[in-house]
């Protein structure tokens, strides 16, 4: 593998270390990873090649077994990939194994957790909380999930036409789009990530550098208002575990059924949090609304919204024709 460019490596503030309390200027870091190297190619892959991975990847999940290969450094691609990241751009002290890197994530946890109401003055406010040094925590677990849980919205990839526009907004490092790469590529999709500079996402701009298909925006506080700028309009918008984040969540709901083409399909959840933390205060006081938003502009096609003051789960839904929002 080819050493990094020196100037996309992270940028590091003063005081801790190199393994167990990295700390990161992560908007810096930002600004730096453009500098690094890409050279863009296809992932799409033949679509038997990916049904057989698809059927033997559910299968160990199913009874253990891909967590048990994955845990015990079995299968270890998902660890290369990182650990290349850790010492090549966040120049952390390189790890050996599994059991490193699972104790790494155990340390960082124990320094993320909250209990109390954060400050939220404004969109610069929002990225600091988001931008601590303890978040790269948000980093570890991301690639723990998604190695340990690769396939995510299964009934999800049936209704995806071929060919589709999609965007995974606030995504982190990308669950969905992780499983389309794994597992779905034949699709011959075009992805759009966006996220606010966090830790998860420098990370997923350094994992996913050279897939052709794949388009990434960084939303900075004087986006928020318009976060997409001129992405245009999409088949399919996912929106995650991010809707207890926002500040404005009844804005944002807004916002991208604008950007989703009618009969388009649009994934959500929403958790009813307690809005401490890194849960926004607004985005549970605007809950019902956001929700109610949601369910006039499009018909759900999968999941149960039973009772909307509870926590929704993962859901499907088709915008309405009627619902241009032009």
């Amino acid at each position: 593998m080819a050493i990094p460019d020196e100037q996309a490596k992270a940028l590091h503030l003063e005081g801790g270390n190199y393994f167990d309390d990295i700390r990161i200027d992560i908007s810096e870091s930002h600004r730096r990873l453009v500098n690094l190297t890409t050279t863009p190619k296809t992932i799409k892959r033949p679509k038997y090649r990916n049904i057989v991975k698809l059927y033997l990847t559910g299968l160990g999940m199913r009874f253990g077994i891909h967590e048990f290969l994955i845990v015990n450094g079995i299968r270890r691609r998902w660890l290369n990939d990182f650990r290349n990241y850790w010492s090549g751009i966040l120049n952390g002290r390189p790890f050996w194994n599994t059991l490193e890197f699972f104790l790494l994530l155990h340390d960082y946890r124990k320094r993320q957790q909250h209990t109390s109401q954060l400050e939220w003055d404004d969109p610069a406010q929002h990225l600091t909380n988001w931008q601590h040094p303890n978040q790269i925590y948000a980093t570890l677990h991301s690639v723990r999930k998604v190695a340990t849980r690769p396939i995510v919205g299964l009934n999800l990839w049936r209704k995806i036409p071929k060919g589709a526009r999609i965007l995974e907004y606030g995504c982190s490092l990308a669950p969905f789009y992780y499983c389309y790469r794994e597992f779905f590529a034949h699709l011959d999709c075009q992805w759009v990530l966006a996220d606010i500079p966090n830790f998860p996402f420098h990370y997923a701009k350094y994992l996913y550098r050279n897939d052709a298909e794949v388009e990434l925006i960084t939303i900075n506080a004087e986006d928020f208002q318009n976060p997409l700028g001129k992405a245009g309009q999409f088949d399919v918008i996912i929106l995650t575990t991010v809707l207890e984040h926002l500040d404005n969540p009844l804005f944002i709901s807004e916002y991208l059924l604008n950007r989703l083409k009618p009969g388009g399909l649009f994934v959500f959840d929403y958790i009813k949090s307690e809005g401490i933390g890194l849960d926004h205060p607004k985005a549970l006081e605007m809950r019902v609304e956001s929700l109610n938003i949601i369910l006039e502009k499009t018909q759900l096609i999968y999941g149960k919204i039973e009772d909307i003051n509870k926590s929704i789960g993962f859901c499907i839904s088709r915008k309405k024709a009627a619902s241009s929002y032009q």
